[in-house]
């Protein structure tokens, strides 16, 4: 991956969920004396870590804590970003259940997964379709699902249903915005706190190579990404089972450790 040719495509980046995991590596990945950066998160003091970073490698930062299930919050974002253009948003923020399968943590999930992602988009696509073309596009989004869009996981329920919801919406958004490229990102199993639960034969994958991975397809303008290749193959497999045959399987793997 060539970052130098990423940074000169994107100069003007706002990124979603920027204080942790993926969102945090592509922040850091991104941050140039060429680029400007729109971070946000929950976590002020994560965040305002990350900006020190950034701004220690010659980005220009502003940074803004926020509830992506704010819709007011999320669209005075929207108005204070797109003050000038934005060439890229990408949309990370996300929740995943952890430990935690109550169902208010349920409720959660998907209120963050799916009101959260509509939130931001839809008043930035408002924007970013009156900004000038360059090069045939006005912008690009990228919305960050998950390779659980795929399939239905027994123990995320709420997770794997609203990423399938930000999967469909990108196949959709696509067709209905032809000068605005919509990148959707299905990565498998990333190395976060939150899948420190899982079991230990479940292959992992650093932030920092997922993030190096996205930015690759982004620069590409891919409509979907998913990776690792064979587990989106597997996933794919997997839903052409029967429901009893899932249901053995899932029996199977639990007892291997938590799916």
């Amino acid at each position: 991956m060539n970052i130098e040719k990423i940074r000169a495509n994107y100069q003007r980046i706002a990124i979603t969920g920027a204080s942790s995991g993926i969102g945090k590596e592509i922040a850091l990945y991104l941050a140039s004396p060429q680029t400007s950066l729109y971070l946000t998160g929950r976590d002020t003091q994560r965040l305002a870590d990350i900006k020190e970073s950034c701004v220690n490698q010659g980005a220009k930062v502003q940074e803004n804590t926020f509830d992506v299930r704010n819709e007011s919050a999320c669209q005075q974002w929207c108005e204070d970003i797109f003050q000038e253009r934005v060439d890229l948003l990408i949309i990370n923020a996300g929740m995943a259940l952890g430990e935690d399968e109550s169902a208010n943590q349920q409720i959660q999930v998907a209120q963050t997964n799916v009101m959260g992602v509509a939130n931001i988009v839809f008043y930035a696509l408002e924007k970013m379709q009156q900004q000038e073309k360059i090069k045939g596009y006005r912008g690009q989004i990228v919305l960050i699902a998950s390779i659980a869009s795929l399939l239905a996981m027994p123990n995320a329920q709420s997770y794997s249903a609203s990423k399938h919801f930000v999967r469909i919406l990108g196949e959709a958004l696509n067709l209905s915005y032809p000068d605005i490229t919509i990148t959707t990102i299905c990565p498998g199993f990333i190395t976060t706190p939150l899948t420190a639960h899982l079991a230990q034969w479940i292959p992992m994958m650093s932030a920092k190579q997922a993030a190096r991975k996205i930015l690759a397809a982004s620069a590409k303008r891919k409509w979907l990404y998913i990776f690792p290749f064979w587990l989106g193959f597997a996933a794919r497999f997997y839903n052409l089972l029967p429901l009893c045959i899932k249901r053995y399987l899932c029996k199977i793997l639990n007892i291997m450790g938590k799916l």
